[in-house]
């Protein structure tokens, strides 16, 4: 077994079969992790039923795997990050729980690493099945490698499902924020991106290590007025590391924060922001008025 903790988040009982598969491709590596850590985000008061459900498969008793239930239900951010202060091991694996690996995804990402002792995480390029047919990555989404943050300004080009990275890289940045319910990734690669480059490992076998599923059930990617996330992650990347980016860095930068800026207005005209959205749309509004970027829009 490998110093790895993988993890998984879940969310909803209606996605226990997909979990239960995720943890199977898991546990069909041709190595392992030292322990597999399911955090579930539910209340107290649901927690129980999903309890009831999954004790149905084998795999609940299974050593390496673990429960755990988020007493906070904070979203994905939360979940994540009480299931890596859990975490015995030094590095972690993270696989959302409608995604899957290949089964030698967690070998040959590890030997990629110790390849590499200078970087501190790899990722993989990814398999995308929807309803079960292939369905092509687009071009403005394929993986990177190095430290593309230019790039990753305009998209989210990273994979939690892909991930094998250092455990103390996350106390060093500050884990994910909290008050993101969606695009938690966004922002912590951002801030990852500015530090440290990303290792890219090859296909295996011209097979994509990490297989991302999607379907008719929730995903967060899906989550209404995610625009407004992300444009809070980038007045949190001016306010921060601004004058440590390069020339081209804050000339990509400055265009995204006015392009989301105005989409988040075209959004609001259109309809009402519920509570929590609308409290982080007049937070960014003041943040940049008080950085005085609203000027410059």
């Amino acid at each position: 077994m490998l110093p790895v903790s993988a993890i998984i988040i879940d969310h909803t009982r209606e996605r226990i079969p997909l979990l239960i598969g995720a943890i199977e491709s898991i546990l069909n590596n041709t190595v392992l992790p030292s322990e597999i850590l399911v955090v579930v985000d539910l209340s107290q008061e649901d927690y129980p039923l999903y309890l009831e459900d999954i004790k149905k498969f084998p795999l609940f008793n299974y050593p390496l795997v673990r429960f755990y239930r988020n007493e906070h239900a904070k979203g994905p951010a939360g979940a994540r990050n009480y299931a890596i202060k859990l975490a015995q091991y030094e590095w972690l694996a993270f696989l959302d729980s409608d995604d899957l690996w290949h089964k030698e995804k967690l070998f040959y990402q590890w030997n990629f690493m110790q390849k590499r002792p200078f970087l501190k995480a790899s990722h993989t390029r990814e398999l995308w099945l929807k309803n079960q047919q292939v369905v092509q990555t687009p071009k403005r989404l394929e993986s990177g490698t190095g430290k593309f943050l230019i790039e990753a300004f305009r998209h989210c080009l990273i994979s939690m499902s892909s991930i094998l990275i250092k455990k103390q890289v996350f106390f060093e940045i500050g884990g994910f924020d909290e008050k993101l319910l969606a695009a938690e990734d966004y922002d912590f690669w951002l801030r990852y991106l500015i530090q440290y480059p990303i290792g890219l490992v090859p296909n295996i076998n011209n097979q994509p290590p990490t297989i991302k599923r999607s379907g008719g059930w929730f995903q967060t990617s899906m989550t209404k007025n995610i625009d407004v996330y992300r444009m809070y992650s980038l007045i949190k990347i001016y306010k921060n590391f601004y004058n440590i980016l390069n020339t081209m860095e804050q000339k990509e930068l400055m265009f995204q924060i006015k392009n989301r800026f105005r989409i988040i207005n075209e959004q609001r005209k259109k309809y009402i922001f519920e509570p929590y959205i609308e409290n982080l749309y007049q937070e960014i509004t003041s943040d940049m008025e008080r950085l005085n970027l609203l000027n410059q829009i």
